[in-house]
C-alpha cells in the first residue's frame, strides 16, 4: 500500500475522507497539529477525533441548517462513520442510556474536568456526553487500534 500525502485546511480533509467509500483499516494516518508542550496527548487527539466525528455526522445526517437531530440516529448510522475511522485506526465507542435510570456515571469526565488529567490519562479514558430531549444519554469515546 502506497503512502499518499495530502495537505489542506480540516474542511478540505473531512470532504476527502467522507466524499467517497471509506478506505482500507490504516490507509489513512492522521497527522494533528502539533502538540502544547502543556497540553496531554491524549486530549489533543481526542479533540481532533471529536470534530472529525461530528463534522462525519454534519456531512451525512445534517439538516438543511446543518445541524443533526442525534435522536434521529440509528446504530448503522454509527457504523458507517466507524468505517471511516477504521481508516485512520481508530474506532468509535458509543455508549446509549435510553433512560436516566440506565444511565451509567463515569467518573472523572475529563473533557468537562481538565485540571484532573495526569501525564498517564490515555485516548480511551476520554470521553463526551450529550443528552437528547428525551434524556437519552449517549457517550462517545475513541480508541487507537490498529490491526
Amino acid at each position: 500500500m502506497s503512502v499518499e500525502y495530502k495537505e489542506g485546511s480540516h474542511q478540505s480533509f473531512i470532504e476527502y475522507l467522507y466524499s467517497a467509500q471509506p478506505k482500507q483499516r490504516g490507509e489513512i494516518q492522521l497527522e494533528l497539529d502539533p502538540l502544547n508542550s502543556d497540553k496531554n496527548i491524549g486530549l489533543h487527539i481526542f479533540e481532533q477525533l471529536l470534530m472529525i466525528f461530528v463534522d462525519g455526522l454534519k456531512y451525512f445526517y445534517s439538516d438543511t441548517d446543518g445541524k443533526v437531530d442525534i435522536s434521529n440516529l440509528r446504530e448503522e448510522n454509527i457504523t458507517k462513520i466507524n468505517e471511516y475511522f477504521e481508516s485512520m485506526n481508530y474506532e468509535i465507542k458509543l455508549e446509549v442510556f435510553q433512560t436516566m435510570y440506565e444511565y451509567q456515571f463515569k467518573y472523572p469526565n475529563y473533557f468537562k474536568n481538565q485540571q484532573q488529567i495526569t501525564q498517564d490519562t490515555k485516548l480511551e479514558d476520554l470521553y463526551y456526553e450529550i443528552f437528547n430531549n428525551e434524556n437519552t444519554a449517549f457517550r462517545i469515546s475513541f480508541k487507537y487500534s490498529v490491526n
